[in-house]
């Protein structure tokens, strides 16, 4: 992060001196049109420039290669958006690096990280609404880039979100209030309390923030004004949108070339194994694994990367979402995604992180299914375990254990921690499976195998009650008649001198 930090304050502050001098940085990228048909088009033409290509030999070389040089110069092969989506990129990384330490922040820095997500997403709103986007005659690639930023900062903010929610009630400070008095005559100039992670309202930024010039340079109706009251639920289906446009239109080895409008050089993946990027750590499971150093060939455009990165971090919100339903369908969605990179060419690189993150997938599906049912099953009600739920439940849970078991599979012998980090998930997906299931024998087939998995870390106290036909014992005459009833019950009455009581372990019938 040392290095990193220069480097995007030097790009923040060149986007902030270039989105100055062009209002409207999309024209740089777009064909010039002639704003009327002129008569004579050579009149502008310098003399001696006519003279050489009218008169001498080469005249015919000197016409292609001014032709060319004017169509070579007039069209960009970048997007109309390519300065926003590095704009917005920038204050991206640089809010994500002021996450992890706000003291990273310098005294004329905001060092609250929604200042520079909300940045962003303003920039990458703009950048989709100017003019040479939204009415250019141009035939222009979509920017995928810029979409898969878009929703990387989107799910920033529904992290933030999130975690206030989880700690919103321990009245922790927000890094904003601890250092207002810093930067009050700076970059920000107000900011208005309140109970969320951020504020509704816009701070008064001074002329020389770039903050500034994004704002100005902003809809004056932007999509972040409904971002205040919305869940981390409503942003992540908002994030999702931008990754499906970016996925789409993402270059792909497959296709030729005319599908790859980027001309980008397409490399064999290269996943960190720990399934997150640097913004997003699960606050569950942590799966490591030794990574080989960065060189030329990983800093090209890797597709698979793309996708594991999008995946790990939609991932990684899901597995801490309150709601059981949430978690169920974002682990779903990010399953999703992880199960496009199997259709890549070499994926032997990645196949244990992938194979330990869909597992770690399955595993918030099949707990999430599992949750409503442990209620019913701490009542005692046993028949739930039959149910079409349970089946589900069971069904995720057992997709868990099978990509789990592939992972431990495939680890590699270098990476002597991956087996070890996987085991505890194999085990919890072990105990949870075996609490659902209602044979005995396999239910403790199932506990020996979480047990040797996960040694004694594992918890087998959320064991289900024994499973049994409660049985009533009726004593007449030393004569025992056994009844199997499914309703277990409890009475007591008497008649004719003769008392009869009844309760869920025996029926006894004696004279009085």
């Amino acid at each position: 992060m040392s290095e990193a930090l220069p480097l995007l304050r030097a790009v923040i502050r060149e986007c902030h001196r270039f989105l100055l001098a062009h209002p409207d940085p999309s024209l740089v990228f777009t064909e010039s049109h002639p704003l009327r048909d002129s008569k004579s088009p050579e009149a502008m033409t310098p003399t001696e420039e006519r003279l050489v290509r009218d008169w001498t030999s080469d005249s015919a070389d000197h016409s292609s290669r001014c032709s060319n040089s004017t169509s070579s110069s007039s069209k960009s092969s970048d997007p109309p958006t390519a300065f926003h989506a590095i704009f917005g990129a920038a204050l991206f990384f640089m809010g994500t690096i002021i996450a992890q330490d706000s003291t990273l922040a310098l005294p004329d820095e905001p060092s609250n990280a929604s200042t520079y997500w909300l940045a962003a997403l303003d920039v990458f709103e703009t950048g989709e609404n100017t003019p040479s986007v939204m009415f250019g005659r141009g035939d222009f690639a979509e920017d995928w880039r810029m979409a898969v930023s878009w929703g990387r900062t989107l799910l920033c903010i529904a992290d933030e979100k999130l975690e206030h929610s989880l700690h919103g009630s321990k009245g922790r400070p927000t890094p904003m209030s601890t250092v207002q008095t810093d930067f009050q005559n700076s970059w920000c100039a107000y900011q208005p309390p309140t109970a969320g992670p951020f504020s509704a309202s816009e701070p008064r930024w001074p002329k020389s923030s770039p903050f500034h010039a994004i704002a100005a340079a902003r809809p004056p109706v932007t999509r972040r004004m409904s971002l205040f009251s919305a869940t981390a639920h409503d942003v992540m289906v908002l994030a999702m949108d931008q990754f499906s446009r970016g996925i789409f239109h993402m270059p792909h080895p497959h296709y030729p070339h005319t599908h790859n409008p980027s001309g980008l050089q397409l490399e064999s993946p290269f996943v960190d194994g720990t399934g997150f990027s640097s913004a997003f750590h699960s606050r569950r499971h942590i799966v490591s694994c030794t990574s080989p150093p960065p060189t030329t060939s990983t800093l090209t455009f890797s597709r698979p990367k793309e996708l594991f990165t999008i995946a790990s971090e939609v991932l990684g919100i899901a597995e801490r979402l309150s709601k059981a339903e949430q978690r169920e369908y974002w682990a779903g969605q990010a399953d999703s995604v992880f199960n496009q990179m199997k259709m890549e060419a070499d994926m032997a690189v990645s196949r244990m992180a992938v194979n330990a993150a869909r597992g770690r997938c399955w595993l918030v599906v099949g707990e999430a299914r599992a949750e409503e049912l442990e209620g019913r099953l701490e009542k005692g009600e046993i028949e739930v375990l039959m149910s079409a739920e349970a089946e589900e439940a069971r069904e995720g849970l057992a997709m868990a254990i099978a990509f789990f078991e592939r992972a431990k599979g495939s680890a590699t012998a270098k990476c002597t921690a991956e087996q070890e980090d996987i085991s505890p998930l194999l085990a919890e997906a072990l105990v949870t499976l075996a609490n659902l299931t209602a044979d005995e024998n396999k239910r403790e087939e199932l506990y020996a195998r979480a047990q040797a998995e996960g040694g004694e870390d594992v918890d087998l106290e959320l064991d289900p009650p024994q499973i049994h036909t409660p049985t009533f014992e009726i004593v007449m005459d030393e004569v025992n008649v056994n009844m199997n009833l499914k309703t277990p019950t409890s009475f007591t009455f008497s008649t004719g001198g003769v008392g009869i009581m009844m309760d869920d372990a025996s029926m006894r019938m004696d004279e009085s």
